[in-house]
């Protein structure tokens, strides 16, 4: 579930650099500070608020909120009787507070399906669904997968057994008026990886070519297949236009987001993009941005590709 992280610091500037590197941490987080307009905007669809203050400015005592969160000092002492700002220690504070509740656990047992947008090599993106979205961990009868890229991009080992209907022939169907949520179930085949798939496109533009409305339609049947029946979707997105993405978005349970390493976020400018994505997800949707350097084997750690 979304959370929100307010800054209680007078000073503008300094205020600004801590909700900039807090971001880089937590790009799904509500971050609001004492010079925003409106600071409760958007605070209402979070699960939890953390609220971080300078005590040299606001004594303990001073800081009362209207609403329900946790309140915190922003400085640290570093040893030598002066005040630091450790955004680790922030972070660690935001990574260890407990989100079990009642609520969440409704949430994340209804977690059947899943969207992945990945801006990784094929490789690391493999490597990444093999360890964080296994078949095993939609707890399902049924765990389907479904690439919506370019099929340059699949990974041919993934590819569905000969016989099983195509990705191409279930786009091109999907928008039919006799088209069910149990219709996708024809075209899909078991996989190497050990989920059920529609396989490569006809062409390898095929995706593209056919729209997102159609690929709309699909995530539509995807979310009542789940709903009716024993299964858990895993979707892989790649090369979809920011404009495209946000129409997306608000069909899966939980957004996911795929990065080569934590500099990208930092260095490219991907907060703001990071941002419209969160943006556009209904309040029960969660989004998370998991980054290849987390998952690389120890012997590439050297060699980080970007």
């Amino acid at each position: 579930m979304a959370f929100g992280i307010i800054i209680c610091e007078q000073d503008e500037y300094l205020c600004s650099l801590i909700k900039e590197r807090l971001t880089y941490k937590f790009p799904e987080a509500y971050i609001k500070g004492m010079s925003d307009r409106d600071i409760r905007s958007g605070l209402e669809f979070v699960s939890k608020i953390f609220v971080f203050y300078n005590d040299k400015e606001f004594p303990g005592e001073s800081i009362k909120p209207d609403f329900e969160c946790e309140i915190h000092p922003l400085f640290s002492d570093d040893g030598k009787g002066h005040g630091i700002i450790d955004i680790n220690k922030l972070s660690s504070i935001i990574n260890s507070a407990s989100f079990e509740s009642g609520e969440d656990k409704i949430f994340y047992r209804g977690d059947r399906l899943k969207l992945l947008v990945s801006f990784a090599y094929i490789d690391e993106r493999e490597r990444f669904i093999t360890s964080a979205m296994p078949p095993s961990s939609f707890d399902s009868m049924h765990p389907i997968r479904i690439d919506l890229m370019s099929g340059m991009r699949m990974a041919r080992s993934y590819s569905s057994s000969s016989g099983a209907g195509s990705l191409t022939g279930l786009l091109n169907s999907v928008s039919s008026k006799s088209f069910t949520p149990e219709s996708i179930m024809r075209y899909l085949g078991p996989d190497i990886g050990g989920f059920l798939s529609p396989g490569m496109p006809d062409s390898a533009d095929d995706v593209f070519d056919i729209g997102i409305n159609s690929c709309l339609c699909l995530m539509d049947n995807l979310k009542k297949l789940c709903a009716s029946e024993n299964a858990g979707v895993l979707v892989v997105a790649e090369g979809w236009r920011l404009s495209e993405l946000t129409q997306l978005v608000p069909y899966p349970d939980s957004l996911h987001i795929l990065l080569p390493a934590r500099m990208c976020t930092e260095d490219t400018g991907m907060t703001r993009e990071l941002g419209i994505l969160r943006r556009a997800l209904p309040p029960s949707s969660n989004m998370t941005v998991h980054y290849c350097e987390d998952f690389r084997e120890k012997e590439h750690y050297e060699a980080i590709r970007i």
